[in-house]
């Protein structure tokens, strides 16, 4: 049966919603993990992600002033779209990487990374996470790179990347190693309407169990809003 619960939200944007409900599947996670010495290109890092001697997306300048994601093929990185230019995002660790969770563009709208001192997330990161997807045959692997950019936009340094060799399965920005989940699996929610405005409706056709906790994100994953169930009951924080 379907069940619903109302919530009152101050007026977001974006969101991500992940629940994890227990299960009686075991998920298996086998995280690919690459540790490279720091790269700090001139113009262009030819990115491989899993490591198959093929670019699948290229860091660069271009026309040498704007730090660039290109996305070659299918593949595609997060961000969103402002003023007309598509800005790939600047993630902290710990952020879910999945297909539900975030906005992806692919080779047709490149995204830049960062241009002179104030435009982009990049703009003088220092350890973000650039997440990616990539496409391999009629599979999607989901993935991160690790990137320090200059304030000034006018250099940048890779350190590190990994994807999750299970098709389909998420990852975790800075995640190096595999997990394995005894029980629980990632579900997709639904909520509407989307944008939020004032409130927002959460269905699971699963239901919303007891001893959880269930929290929603914003695209810049910062919490907004969490509930905690336990022993029948719904508390909000």
């Amino acid at each position: 049966m379907k069940q619903t619960n109302t919530i009152c939200k101050k007026t977001v944007f974006a969101w991500t919603l992940l629940l994890l409900l227990s299960t009686n599947n075991r998920l298996f996670s086998q995280v690919i993990y690459t540790d490279i010495p720091d790269a700090t290109p001139s113009v262009t890092y030819p990115l491989d992600l899993n490591n198959d001697n093929n670019a699948d997306f290229l860091i660069q300048f271009d026309p040498g002033i704007q730090l660039m994601c290109k996305p070659q093929g299918s593949n595609a990185y997060s961000g969103n779209l402002s003023g007309g230019i598509y800005l790939p995002w600047a993630l902290n660790s710990g952020v879910d990487i999945c297909d539900s969770s975030i906005t992806w563009y692919d080779s047709i709208n490149p995204g830049t990374m960062a241009w002179g001192t104030s435009i982009g997330n990049w703009v003088g990161a220092t350890d973000k996470y650039l997440a990616l997807k990539l496409i391999a045959g009629s599979n999607t692997y989901y993935g991160w790179v690790r990137l320090d950019v200059w304030a000034t936009s006018t250099s940048f340094t890779v350190k590190d990347y990994a994807y999750e060799s299970t098709p389909n399965n998420c990852i975790v920005t800075g995640q190096t190693t595999t997990v394995i989940y005894e029980n629980p699996i990632i579900q997709k929610p639904g909520i509407y309407p989307n944008p939020i405005n004032s409130t927002a409706t959460i269905t699971h056709n699963e239901g919303f169990k007891k001893n959880a906790t269930y929290t929603i994100y914003d695209s810049f994953q910062r919490r907004i809003y969490q509930q905690n169930k336990r022993n029948g009951k719904v508390h909000f924080t």
